[in-house]
C-alpha cells in the first residue's frame, strides 16, 4: 500500500470511528425504546387483565351477597311461617252462590240491513233509538239486570292477615222482550254468560281461634261474556241471530264477613263487589239474518253479592 493512501486511511479513521459510535447508540437507543414498548405494552395488558379479573371478581362477590341475602330472606320468612302457622289457617277455599247486577257492555251500535241502508246508534239508551229497539229490547242496554250465579275462590295465607286468592265466577241470565209496533210483533230472546277469572290480594283475620272475621280483597283479571240474540218477527224475513262474545279487563274490589261454626267451616255471611268490566269495540257474528252489526264498548259497571261455605 503506498503511503499516500495508508495516510488517508489513518484520517478517516476517527470519522469512522465516530460514525460507528453514533449508529451503536441510536441502535442502542432504538432497541431500548423498543424494550420499552414492549414493557409497557405487557404492563398495560397485565393491567386491563387484572383490572377484567378484578371487575370479574367484585361481579361474583356481588351476586354470592344478593344469593346470600336472598337465602337469608327466605330461611327467615320460612322460620316465622313454620312458628307461626299454627296460628292461622294456610288455605281456605270458598264456595257460593252469587247475585250479580249487570248492565250491558254495549255503548252503541252500527245495524247495516242487506239491500235496505245503515242504522247508526251512537247511545242504546238515546230516546232516539227506541224506535229502533223497542221500548222493551232497550232494556237489555239500558237496565241493570239480576243474574244467577256462582262464586268459588283458593286462598294461600302467606301471614296471619294476607293471603293470595285465585277467584272464578259465572253469571247467567235468560230474558225475552216483546215489543209491538205498526202492526209488526217483535220478540227478542236472549242468553247470557259471564265468567271472571281473577286474582289477587285478600287481607283478612286468618286466626283459628277469631269467630268473626271481616276480610277484604282485590282482584284483576278478565271477563269473558257472550250472548245469543235471537229475535222473530211477524215480517219473517227480519228474523234474525245473532252472538256477541267478548273478552276484556276485570276488576273485583269488595269484602265481606266470615263466622266459624267449626275448627274446618266458615259461613260465609255476606260477600259484596264492585265488579267492573272494561269492554272494547267489536264486531257481532251473524248466525241467521240480514244484518252486519258492529259495537262500540263501554265499562259495565257490575255489582254482585252472595253468601256460602269457607273449608279450611
Amino acid at each position: 500500500m503506498s503511503s499516500a493512501a495508508s495516510t488517508s486511511l489513518n484520517s478517516s479513521r476517527p470519522a469512522l470511528r465516530q460514525i460507528y459510535f453514533c449508529l451503536r447508540r441510536y441502535t442502542s437507543q432504538s432497541t431500548q425504546t423498543a424494550r420499552r414498548r414492549l414493557i409497557l405494552t405487557t404492563l398495560d395488558s397485565h393491567v386491563e387483565a387484572n383490572q377484567r379479573q378484578l371487575e370479574k371478581d367484585r361481579r361474583r362477590r356481588k351476586m354470592k351477597k344478593i344469593l346470600l341475602s336472598t337465602l337469608f330472606i327466605i330461611l327467615c320468612t320460612s322460620i316465622a311461617a313454620a312458628q307461626g302457622a299454627g296460628d292461622y289457617n294456610k288455605v281456605e277455599f270458598y264456595g257460593g252462590y252469587s247475585l250479580g247486577r249487570v248492565e250491558s257492555n254495549t255503548r252503541g251500535q252500527t245495524v247495516a240491513i242487506s239491500g235496505d241502508g245503515t242504522i247508526q246508534l251512537a247511545d242504546m239508551c238515546s230516546s232516539s233509538s227506541t224506535d229502533a229497539l223497542g221500548p222493551n229490547f232497550q232494556k237489555f242496554y239500558c237496565t241493570r239486570r239480576s243474574f244467577n250465579g256462582f262464586d268459588a275462590s283458593a286462598t294461600y295465607n302467606l301471614s296471619k292477615y294476607f293471603g293470595i286468592k285465585a277467584d272464578v265466577t259465572g253469571h247467567f241470565k235468560s230474558d225475552r222482550f216483546v215489543d209491538t209496533g205498526g202492526g209488526v210483533t217483535t220478540t227478542v230472546d236472549t242468553r247470557e254468560h259471564l265468567y271472571n277469572f281473577l286474582g289477587g290480594v285478600q287481607v283478612k283475620n286468618n286466626s283459628k281461634t277469631a269467630r268473626f272475621k271481616p276480610f277484604a280483597h282485590a282482584l284483576f283479571g278478565a271477563a269473558h261474556y257472550t250472548a245469543r240474540i235471537q229475535q222473530t218477527v211477524t215480517v219473517a224475513a227480519f228474523n234474525s241471530t245473532l252472538e256477541d262474545k267478548e273478552t276484556s279487563f276485570a276488576m273485583k274490589l269488595g269484602g265481606g264477613l266470615d263466622v266459624r261454626v267449626s275448627r274446618r267451616i266458615d259461613i260465609r255471611l255476606i260477600e259484596f263487589d264492585y265488579n267492573p268490566m272494561f269492554a272494547g269495540d267489536r264486531a257481532i257474528s251473524t248466525v241467521q239474518g240480514p244484518f252486519t252489526v258492529s259495537s262500540t264498548g263501554k265499562r259495565a259497571n257490575n255489582f254482585t253479592i252472595g253468601f256460602g261455605i269457607v273449608i279450611h
